[in-house]
């Protein structure tokens, strides 16, 4: 019982610590034009998406697919295409027969900001560690350039809205920062900040310094001529402007 009450308590304390900085964002990066943003998929895997992008038969690139995307799959459902990449083998299969009959594509390997083999933590299949687990895999993961796969696939050619979401443990940093430095023609970005939100609520000054980076990055994207449209729990999206500052809604 005392052990039930202390890991509830834990729970609200990360919790009530995460709500403090996502207030912090909302403040620092507000809202200046509303756009209607649905919830598309479900609890494992869903994203609040903009509500008038739905029916615009665009193409969605998945990072990080999981054991469900019923997100990817309801945009699919909308007429977007789908590239979806899934470097962990279990992960992958799922993927694979969830699309199944469709024309997603499904590869198995990830992305990121550089390439090569690496080990993950944890069930939740991270390659940064997020939560500083002891023990790591056996299995490497495929991992490859978003930069060289978006050559490969002809980024420019695919229909846009082009969609990119990011769910990738702890390793979306650095995929934010070099897109800020080495753009690519995504019109919507979906990112799960989990290298700030995923900081178990004892390492402050971590957890502070993630912040830090978050706000570098989406003043960074703010600079760029992006704008943040929503926060919900872990998950940010942010809108890129056309050469007019108008919305590209």
């Amino acid at each position: 019982m005392v052990l039930n009450v202390k890991s509830q308590l834990k729970i609200v304390l990360f919790e009530f610590q995460n709500s403090f900085y996502r207030r912090l964002i909302k403040i620092e990066f507000p809202v200046k034009e509303k756009i209607q943003c649905v919830f598309v998929g479900n609890s494992y895997s869903g994203y609040f998406f903009p509500k008038s992008l739905l029916t615009k038969e665009g193409t969605i690139w998945g990072v990080g697919l999981g054991r469900d995307s019923s997100f990817e799959l309801e945009l699919l459902k909308q007429g977007y295409a789908f590239y979806g990449f899934e470097p962990e083998r279990n992960c992958y299969k799922m993927s694979k027969n969830q699309f199944e009959g469709t024309d997603a594509v499904i590869e198995n390997f990830g992305l990121w900001d550089k390439a090569g083999k690496f080990r993950y933590s944890g069930n939740n299949i991270s390659i940064v560690n997020i939560f500083r687990l002891e023990q790591v895999s056996e299995e490497e993961l495929e991992i490859r350039s978003l930069w060289d796969i978006v050559e490969e696939k002809k980024l420019l050619h695919n229909k846009s809205p082009r969609i990119l979401k990011l769910n990738i443990e702890g390793a979306e940093k650095e995929i934010l920062s070099k897109l800020i430095e080495e753009p690519l023609e995504f019109d919507v970005i979906i990112f799960q900040a989990e290298f700030l939100f995923h900081v178990g609520f004892k390492r402050l000054r971590e957890k502070w310094k993630s912040y830090r980076e978050l706000q570098k990055i989406l003043h960074g994207f703010c600079k760029l001529g992006w704008q943040m449209v929503d926060i919900s729990r872990h998950q940010i999206t942010i809108i890129k402007r056309d050469p007019n500052l108008r919305f590209l809604l």
